[in-house]
Protein backbone atom coordinates (compact mmCIF):
# COMPACT_ATOMS: atom_id res chain seq x y z
CA UNK A 1 0.00 0.00 0.00
CA UNK A 2 1.63 3.37 -1.41
CA UNK A 3 1.32 6.77 0.44
CA UNK A 4 -1.10 9.16 -0.94
CA UNK A 5 0.22 12.98 0.41
CA UNK A 6 -2.72 14.05 -0.82
CA UNK A 7 -5.31 12.48 0.92
CA UNK A 8 -7.61 13.11 -2.04
CA UNK A 9 -10.91 11.40 -1.62
CA UNK A 10 -10.28 11.22 2.38
CA UNK A 11 -12.23 11.57 4.21
CA UNK A 12 -15.59 10.31 3.12
CA UNK A 13 -17.89 13.58 1.85
CA UNK A 14 -20.43 14.61 4.49
CA UNK A 15 -22.96 15.07 1.96
CA UNK A 16 -24.26 11.30 1.16
CA UNK A 17 -21.24 9.05 3.07
CA UNK A 18 -21.39 5.21 2.02
CA UNK A 19 -22.05 4.73 5.43
CA UNK A 20 -24.47 1.96 6.67
CA UNK A 21 -25.51 3.56 10.25
CA UNK A 22 -25.48 7.22 11.36
CA UNK A 23 -22.91 5.94 14.00
CA UNK A 24 -20.08 4.60 11.07
CA UNK A 25 -16.68 5.98 11.60
CA UNK A 26 -14.54 6.78 8.57
CA UNK A 27 -11.81 4.27 7.07
CA UNK A 28 -8.29 4.59 8.14
CA UNK A 29 -6.74 8.00 6.31
CA UNK A 30 -5.03 6.49 3.24
CA UNK A 31 -1.20 6.11 4.34
CA UNK A 32 1.47 3.60 4.81
CA UNK A 33 0.96 1.39 7.62
CA UNK A 34 3.79 2.03 10.72
CA UNK A 35 4.27 -0.90 13.42
CA UNK A 36 2.79 -0.26 16.74
CA UNK A 37 6.08 0.06 18.59
CA UNK A 38 6.26 3.18 16.34
CA UNK A 39 3.61 4.69 16.73
CA UNK A 40 2.91 4.23 20.84
CA UNK A 41 6.57 5.94 20.63
CA UNK A 42 5.97 8.71 19.15
CA UNK A 43 2.10 9.01 21.21
CA UNK A 44 3.67 8.92 24.55
CA UNK A 45 6.88 11.13 23.74
CA UNK A 46 4.78 13.94 22.24
CA UNK A 47 1.97 13.72 25.15
CA UNK A 48 4.53 14.20 27.86
CA UNK A 49 6.13 16.95 26.44
CA UNK A 50 3.17 18.40 26.68
CA UNK A 51 1.07 16.86 29.68
CA UNK A 52 3.49 15.84 31.95
CA UNK A 53 3.84 19.03 33.77
CA UNK A 54 -0.24 19.23 34.34
CA UNK A 55 -0.50 15.59 35.35
CA UNK A 56 2.10 16.65 37.64
CA UNK A 57 0.01 19.38 39.02
CA UNK A 58 -2.69 17.77 38.85
CA UNK A 59 -1.22 15.47 41.43
CA UNK A 60 -0.44 18.33 43.85
CA UNK A 61 -4.16 20.19 43.94
CA UNK A 62 -5.25 16.49 44.90
CA UNK A 63 -2.95 16.55 48.07
CA UNK A 64 -3.82 20.45 48.31
CA UNK A 65 -0.08 21.65 47.88
CA UNK A 66 -0.68 24.30 45.15
CA UNK A 67 -1.94 27.66 45.76
CA UNK A 68 -3.65 29.74 43.54
CA UNK A 69 -2.33 31.92 40.55
CA UNK A 70 -1.81 35.26 41.85
CA UNK A 71 -0.21 38.64 40.09
CA UNK A 72 -1.35 41.04 37.95
CA UNK A 73 -0.72 42.77 34.60
CA UNK A 74 2.56 42.19 34.74
CA UNK A 75 2.36 38.60 35.56
CA UNK A 76 -0.56 37.44 33.83
CA UNK A 77 0.05 39.05 30.18
CA UNK A 78 3.12 37.19 29.50
CA UNK A 79 1.33 34.31 30.91
CA UNK A 80 -1.17 34.39 28.21
CA UNK A 81 1.51 35.13 25.26
CA UNK A 82 3.21 31.95 27.08
CA UNK A 83 0.17 29.98 26.81
CA UNK A 84 -1.04 31.44 23.49
CA UNK A 85 2.87 29.96 22.05
CA UNK A 86 2.17 27.01 23.60
CA UNK A 87 -0.89 26.25 21.67
CA UNK A 88 1.14 27.13 18.48
CA UNK A 89 3.76 24.72 19.53
CA UNK A 90 1.47 22.28 19.18
CA UNK A 91 0.46 22.27 15.82
CA UNK A 92 4.02 23.04 14.60
CA UNK A 93 4.93 19.77 16.26
CA UNK A 94 1.93 17.43 15.43
CA UNK A 95 1.83 18.46 11.84
CA UNK A 96 5.48 18.01 10.36
CA UNK A 97 5.54 14.75 12.72
CA UNK A 98 2.86 13.20 11.07
CA UNK A 99 4.19 14.44 7.61
CA UNK A 100 7.34 12.22 8.13
CA UNK A 101 4.82 9.32 8.56
CA UNK A 102 2.71 10.50 5.52
CA UNK A 103 0.01 12.17 7.05
CA UNK A 104 -0.93 15.75 5.84
CA UNK A 105 -3.14 18.21 7.64
CA UNK A 106 -6.00 17.06 5.61
CA UNK A 107 -5.38 13.72 7.54
CA UNK A 108 -4.57 14.61 10.88
CA UNK A 109 -8.09 16.60 10.56
CA UNK A 110 -7.02 20.17 9.65
CA UNK A 111 -9.66 20.74 7.14
CA UNK A 112 -13.35 20.89 7.67
CA UNK A 113 -15.95 18.12 6.34
CA UNK A 114 -17.11 18.26 3.03
CA UNK A 115 -19.60 17.64 0.32
CA UNK A 116 -19.11 15.90 -2.63
CA UNK A 117 -18.79 18.53 -4.58
CA UNK A 118 -15.79 20.02 -2.80
CA UNK A 119 -17.77 23.15 -0.40
CA UNK A 120 -17.51 22.88 3.06
CA UNK A 121 -20.72 21.24 5.09
CA UNK A 122 -21.51 23.79 7.00
CA UNK A 123 -24.44 21.41 8.27
CA UNK A 124 -22.75 18.46 9.06
CA UNK A 125 -19.98 20.65 11.02
CA UNK A 126 -22.65 22.72 12.86
CA UNK A 127 -24.23 19.51 14.03
CA UNK A 128 -20.24 18.25 14.64
CA UNK A 129 -19.80 21.13 17.26
CA UNK A 130 -23.71 20.78 18.99
CA UNK A 131 -22.71 16.74 19.83
CA UNK A 132 -19.24 18.27 21.11
CA UNK A 133 -20.92 20.72 23.22
CA UNK A 134 -23.55 18.55 24.53
CA UNK A 135 -21.67 16.46 25.32
CA UNK A 136 -19.15 19.19 27.42
CA UNK A 137 -22.83 19.77 29.07
CA UNK A 138 -23.46 16.20 30.26
CA UNK A 139 -19.39 15.25 31.20
CA UNK A 140 -19.61 19.05 33.41
CA UNK A 141 -22.57 17.67 34.88
CA UNK A 142 -21.09 14.59 36.19
CA UNK A 143 -17.62 16.51 36.59
CA UNK A 144 -19.36 18.30 38.79
CA UNK A 145 -21.42 16.04 40.89
CA UNK A 146 -18.55 14.10 41.48
CA UNK A 147 -15.26 15.93 41.84
CA UNK A 148 -12.91 16.26 44.76
CA UNK A 149 -10.98 18.76 43.79
CA UNK A 150 -10.12 21.45 41.12
CA UNK A 151 -7.39 24.16 40.13
CA UNK A 152 -7.52 26.84 42.80
CA UNK A 153 -8.42 30.37 41.84
CA UNK A 154 -6.62 33.44 42.64
CA UNK A 155 -8.42 35.76 45.44
CA UNK A 156 -8.03 38.85 43.36
CA UNK A 157 -9.99 38.38 39.87
CA UNK A 158 -8.87 41.24 37.88
CA UNK A 159 -8.84 42.17 34.50
CA UNK A 160 -5.46 40.79 34.05
CA UNK A 161 -6.63 37.44 35.54
CA UNK A 162 -9.49 37.07 32.92
CA UNK A 163 -7.24 37.89 30.01
CA UNK A 164 -4.66 35.15 30.67
CA UNK A 165 -7.81 32.77 31.47
CA UNK A 166 -9.49 33.15 27.66
CA UNK A 167 -5.72 32.70 26.53
CA UNK A 168 -5.48 29.57 28.84
CA UNK A 169 -8.65 28.88 27.29
CA UNK A 170 -8.13 28.90 23.77
CA UNK A 171 -4.77 27.27 24.53
CA UNK A 172 -6.75 24.27 26.09
CA UNK A 173 -8.77 23.76 22.82
CA UNK A 174 -5.88 23.77 20.79
CA UNK A 175 -3.09 21.84 22.55
CA UNK A 176 -6.00 18.86 23.85
CA UNK A 177 -7.07 18.51 20.71
CA UNK A 178 -4.65 18.49 18.52
CA UNK A 179 -1.96 16.31 20.09
CA UNK A 180 -4.44 14.45 22.86
CA UNK A 181 -7.24 13.40 19.74
CA UNK A 182 -6.24 13.92 16.70
CA UNK A 183 -2.79 13.14 16.71
CA UNK A 184 -3.04 9.98 18.76
CA UNK A 185 -6.05 9.11 17.26
CA UNK A 186 -4.73 9.08 13.92
CA UNK A 187 -1.11 7.98 14.86
CA UNK A 188 -2.48 4.91 16.33
CA UNK A 189 -4.95 4.31 13.31
CA UNK A 190 -1.95 4.53 11.08
CA UNK A 191 -0.49 1.49 13.48
CA UNK A 192 -3.59 -0.14 12.33
CA UNK A 193 -4.55 -0.95 16.28
CA UNK A 194 -8.65 -1.63 16.48
CA UNK A 195 -10.55 0.95 17.35
CA UNK A 196 -12.11 0.46 21.05
CA UNK A 197 -8.30 -0.22 21.88
CA UNK A 198 -7.84 3.52 20.59
CA UNK A 199 -10.85 4.60 22.60
CA UNK A 200 -9.52 3.41 25.29
CA UNK A 201 -5.63 4.48 25.48
CA UNK A 202 -7.05 7.99 23.86
CA UNK A 203 -9.59 7.82 27.00
CA UNK A 204 -7.12 7.51 29.55
CA UNK A 205 -5.13 9.83 28.13
CA UNK A 206 -7.21 12.86 28.36
CA UNK A 207 -8.30 11.83 32.05
CA UNK A 208 -4.69 11.73 33.55
CA UNK A 209 -4.16 15.42 33.19
CA UNK A 210 -7.70 16.00 34.41
CA UNK A 211 -6.89 13.97 37.65
CA UNK A 212 -7.53 17.20 39.72
CA UNK A 213 -11.38 16.22 39.69
CA UNK A 214 -10.60 13.13 41.93
CA UNK A 215 -13.85 10.77 41.39
CA UNK A 216 -15.01 13.83 38.21
CA UNK A 217 -12.71 12.56 36.12
CA UNK A 218 -15.49 10.30 34.74
CA UNK A 219 -17.25 13.33 33.60
CA UNK A 220 -14.35 14.00 31.49
CA UNK A 221 -14.18 10.19 29.98
CA UNK A 222 -17.77 10.73 28.88
CA UNK A 223 -17.36 13.97 26.61
CA UNK A 224 -14.01 12.85 25.80
CA UNK A 225 -15.42 9.64 24.23
CA UNK A 226 -17.84 11.14 22.28
CA UNK A 227 -15.14 13.96 20.76
CA UNK A 228 -13.45 10.77 19.41
CA UNK A 229 -16.50 9.07 17.64
CA UNK A 230 -16.94 13.12 16.37
CA UNK A 231 -13.35 12.83 14.91
CA UNK A 232 -13.51 9.24 14.01
CA UNK A 233 -17.07 10.07 12.34
CA UNK A 234 -16.30 13.24 10.32
CA UNK A 235 -12.32 13.08 10.35
CA UNK A 236 -12.60 16.96 11.10
CA UNK A 237 -10.47 18.18 14.40
CA UNK A 238 -11.43 21.65 13.40
CA UNK A 239 -15.23 21.70 15.09
CA UNK A 240 -14.24 20.52 18.72
CA UNK A 241 -11.29 22.73 18.97
CA UNK A 242 -13.69 25.50 18.80
CA UNK A 243 -16.12 24.03 20.56
CA UNK A 244 -13.40 23.39 23.58
CA UNK A 245 -12.05 26.89 23.71
CA UNK A 246 -15.62 28.48 23.39
CA UNK A 247 -16.93 26.13 26.37
CA UNK A 248 -13.39 26.53 28.62
CA UNK A 249 -13.88 30.75 27.68
CA UNK A 250 -17.80 30.73 28.92
CA UNK A 251 -17.09 28.55 32.15
CA UNK A 252 -14.20 30.63 33.00
CA UNK A 253 -15.96 34.03 32.64
CA UNK A 254 -19.21 32.39 34.43
CA UNK A 255 -17.22 32.56 37.22
CA UNK A 256 -16.84 35.66 37.43
CA UNK A 257 -19.43 37.74 39.64
CA UNK A 258 -19.95 40.61 37.70
CA UNK A 259 -20.82 38.49 34.63
CA UNK A 260 -22.58 35.33 36.45
CA UNK A 261 -26.13 36.62 36.13
CA UNK A 262 -25.98 37.38 32.18
CA UNK A 263 -23.73 33.98 31.68
CA UNK A 264 -26.38 31.80 32.84
CA UNK A 265 -28.92 33.38 31.15
CA UNK A 266 -27.17 33.12 27.59
CA UNK A 267 -26.31 29.16 28.46
CA UNK A 268 -29.77 28.37 29.13
CA UNK A 269 -30.21 30.30 25.43
CA UNK A 270 -27.54 28.44 23.72
CA UNK A 271 -28.60 25.15 25.16
CA UNK A 272 -32.25 25.36 24.10
CA UNK A 273 -31.43 27.09 20.71
CA UNK A 274 -28.77 25.49 19.07
CA UNK A 275 -30.22 21.86 19.33
CA UNK A 276 -33.21 22.94 18.13
CA UNK A 277 -31.09 24.74 14.89
CA UNK A 278 -29.06 21.50 14.64
CA UNK A 279 -32.07 19.33 14.09
CA UNK A 280 -33.51 21.51 11.44
CA UNK A 281 -30.39 21.08 9.32
CA UNK A 282 -30.94 18.01 9.79
CA UNK A 283 -34.31 17.63 8.31
CA UNK A 284 -33.27 20.07 5.51
CA UNK A 285 -30.53 17.53 4.31
CA UNK A 286 -32.60 14.52 4.63
CA UNK A 287 -35.26 16.14 2.56
CA UNK A 288 -32.72 17.37 0.46
CA UNK A 289 -31.22 13.78 -0.16
CA UNK A 290 -34.89 12.53 -1.16
CA UNK A 291 -35.11 15.10 -3.57
CA UNK A 292 -32.48 14.30 -5.03
CA UNK A 293 -32.53 10.69 -5.24
CA UNK A 294 -35.97 10.95 -7.21
CA UNK A 295 -35.74 9.87 -11.05
CA UNK A 296 -36.28 12.42 -13.25
CA UNK A 297 -39.70 13.73 -14.94
CA UNK A 298 -40.65 11.09 -17.80
CA UNK A 299 -37.46 9.02 -16.88
CA UNK A 300 -39.85 5.50 -16.88
CA UNK A 301 -38.18 2.32 -14.85
CA UNK A 302 -35.82 0.02 -17.67
CA UNK A 303 -34.77 -3.51 -16.85
CA UNK A 304 -31.24 -2.94 -17.55
CA UNK A 305 -28.54 0.17 -18.31
CA UNK A 306 -29.27 2.78 -21.07
CA UNK A 307 -27.91 4.46 -23.64
CA UNK A 308 -27.68 8.48 -23.38
CA UNK A 309 -28.88 10.23 -26.62
CA UNK A 310 -27.24 10.44 -29.37
CA UNK A 311 -26.94 12.96 -32.08
CA UNK A 312 -28.98 12.70 -35.16
CA UNK A 313 -27.26 10.68 -37.63
CA UNK A 314 -25.43 8.17 -35.14
CA UNK A 315 -27.27 4.99 -33.83
CA UNK A 316 -26.33 3.57 -30.34
CA UNK A 317 -23.61 0.40 -30.75
CA UNK A 318 -25.19 -2.61 -31.90
CA UNK A 319 -25.03 -5.08 -30.66
CA UNK A 320 -26.75 -3.86 -27.34
CA UNK A 321 -24.64 -5.50 -24.22
CA UNK A 322 -26.34 -7.66 -22.01
CA UNK A 323 -29.68 -6.15 -20.32
CA UNK A 324 -29.28 -3.26 -22.35
CA UNK A 325 -32.09 -1.54 -23.73
CA UNK A 326 -32.86 1.59 -26.00
CA UNK A 327 -35.47 4.04 -23.79
CA UNK A 328 -37.45 5.93 -25.91
CA UNK A 329 -37.06 9.66 -25.64
CA UNK A 330 -35.61 13.06 -27.47
CA UNK A 331 -32.93 12.43 -28.96
CA UNK A 332 -33.16 9.32 -29.84
CA UNK A 333 -33.34 8.96 -33.59
CA UNK A 334 -35.40 5.95 -34.94
CA UNK A 335 -33.38 2.41 -33.93
CA UNK A 336 -31.57 1.53 -37.62
CA UNK A 337 -29.59 -2.15 -37.41
CA UNK A 338 -26.49 -2.04 -39.32
CA UNK A 339 -26.60 -4.03 -42.61
CA UNK A 340 -26.13 -7.87 -41.81
CA UNK A 341 -25.77 -10.70 -44.38
CA UNK A 342 -29.15 -11.06 -45.61
CA UNK A 343 -29.33 -7.44 -46.73
CA UNK A 344 -26.20 -8.04 -49.41
CA UNK A 345 -27.38 -7.56 -52.92
CA UNK A 346 -27.58 -10.59 -55.05
CA UNK A 347 -24.32 -10.94 -57.01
Amino acid sequence: MSVQPTGVGWPEPADRPAKRHWWSIQPPPPAEPISARRGYAQVLIVYAAFFLAPIIEGGETLALRLSGPSGSWAVFVPGAVSQLALGTLAILVAIPLSASRGITPRMLGFSLPRRRTGKAAVGSTFRAGVWALMALLAGSLITGALETGHFPQPAHQDLSYVLYGVASSMTAGIVEETIALAFVVTTLRQARRPVPEILVVAVLLRCAYHDYYGPGVVGIAVWAAVFIWLFLRTGSVIPLIVVHALWDAWIFVGEQHALRTAFGLAALLAFVVLPVAAGITWLVEVLNRKVSSRPPPGAGPFAGPTFPPYPPGQVPPWPAPPGATYPPGAGHPPTVYPPGPADQPYG
